[in-house]
């Protein structure tokens, strides 16, 4: 059975017994949706940083106005407010929701991991469209509270996975479905993060700083334990490694570079999951991990278990297996598919491969076609077509990294996993590891 805590925090966020199934996006996107007629009036929550990079690129919709910004940075929040002069300006995100909800038709949500799933929730209780970025949540309950909401308010979703749209993995997607490698029995993916990014690996440190007048520090914290300020070490980037904020090499890169890996090949809930590396050390995730899923078997696969392994810090996929290939260098970011007439290597920053077939040297790698992916969002947002990574399947892809920070905690052991009961049957204390407990007035959000 699923642990109390872990039950309590899923009834608390509204999921209950009727999980939907995480089987891909087609099911919400036949959904029926509401549309908005006209201009699309926007409110960011979290401006700086992808913030900022999510700020511009919905703006640049022509369709689209910036009516409300909200950080708890004012520092971030006044550059903001100097190129959307016209926008209303908070610091807190409830009383953004609170003075200005029917001023909004769509909100973006770009702050740090552990406080996507609250706003995002927020936004979808109030009907509004909602743009968040990857990870969508910071843990596994968080996603199912987040697909569940996403399909009852009729919203239109969208992840911030722009690699999604770009032409490199539609150039690599035209080379999968035109059947080149044949079934697939083997999925490798690997990034160079953390790489210096952000800290791994390190304790908490000691004492406190002067918390900066621009930073409302209570506000950035949200949901998450209670802790000094230290200059440098979480706000406004360095979160990403620690527990309590973010989701660590995974929980950032998975979601580009495993995409294709879920996307491709249609996969749905992981079968079991085992880590071969390091665990973490109670505050921040590990300087690298090796996660191996097990997937079952599909029309793309070979009779299965289908094998995927995560790599990060760094790490590749086995040297052997990449010198057979005939791959030589390859880039430090990619997802790799191992089938039995062949290998196709997709990244989302160059053109994809097709490697360990000499036949493979006639076959033209396609240019592919790059889709804005903001702009797919507003046009869906306005009843104009459809979004490609809406929030049924980007609670799937979030999920399955997710799971993997979980398996550190088991290293060199093989955990199965209930997709459907959102469980570890055999090992059900890890599922007190797919929620966490919010700060003392925060409770209930």
């Amino acid at each position: 059975m699923t642990s109390p805590s872990t039950r309590r925090t899923f009834l608390k966020l509204g999921v209950g017994a009727s999980v939907l199934p995480l089987t891909g996006y087609a099911s919400l996107s036949s959904l029926p949706k509401r549309s908005v007629s006209g201009r699309v009036r926007h409110a960011c929550v979290g401006v700086g940083g992808m913030g900022e990079s999510d700020m511009g690129n919905l703006a640049s919709h022509p369709e689209l106005d910036i009516v409300a910004l909200c950080d708890v940075d004012s520092g971030k929040l006044a550059a903001a407010a100097a190129k959307h002069p016209n926008a209303k300006t908070f610091k807190d995100w409830r009383v953004m929701f609170k003075e200005l909800a029917d001023g909004i038709d769509s909100v973006s949500v770009s702050t740090p991991d552990h406080m996507h799933a609250q706003v995002t929730l927020k936004a979808l209780s109030l009907g509004k469209h909602v743009y968040c970025q990857k990870p969508l949540t910071r843990t596994v309950a968080e996603s199912r509270a987040v697909l569940k909401a996403a399909s009852n308010s009729g919203s239109v979703t969208q992840m911030g996975i722009q690699n999604h749209s770009n032409k490199f993995y539609d150039a690599a997607h035209t080379l999968f479905k035109a059947g080149h490698i044949g079934e697939v029995y083997e999925v490798h993916v690997w990034t160079d993060r953390p790489s210096g990014w952000w800290p791994q690996g390190v304790g908490r440190p000691e004492g406190s700083d002067p918390i900066p007048e621009t930073l409302d520090w209570d506000l950035w914290l949200g949901v998450a334990p209670e802790r000094p300020y230290k200059k440098g070490q979480y706000h406004p980037f360095s979160w990403r490694g620690w527990q309590d904020f973010g989701t660590g090499a995974q929980g950032d890169m998975a979601c580009h570079l495993m995409d294709p890996a879920i996307w491709f090949l249609g996969l749905g809930a992981p079968l079991r999951i085992r880590s071969d590396g390091p665990t973490p050390n109670g505050e921040t995730y590990p300087l690298y991990s090796e996660v191996k899923y097990e997937f079952p078997a599909n029309k793309h696969t070979t009779r299965g278990p289908l094998n995927l392994t995560w790599h990060d810090g760094g790490r590749k996929a086995p040297h052997q297996l990449l010198e057979d290939l005939g791959a030589g260098e390859v880039p430090a970011n990619a997802c790799l598919f191992v089938g039995t007439k062949g290998a196709l290597l997709a990244n989302p920053y160059d053109h994809a491969r097709l490697l360990g077939n000499e036949a493979f040297a006639d076959i033209e790698i396609p240019e592919g076609v790059a889709r804005n992916h903001w702009h797919q969002y507003v046009d869906a947002v306005q009843g104009k077509g459809e979004c490609s990574a809406n929030f049924e399947y980007a609670a799937m892809l979030t999920e399955v990294a997710l799971l993997g920070n979980v398996a550190l905690s088991y290293p060199h052991e093989s955990l199965e996993w209930d997709g459907a009961g959102m469980r570890f049957p055999k090992r059900p204390e890890a599922d007190a590891l797919l929620s966490s407990k919010h700060r003392s007035g925060w409770e209930s959000i």
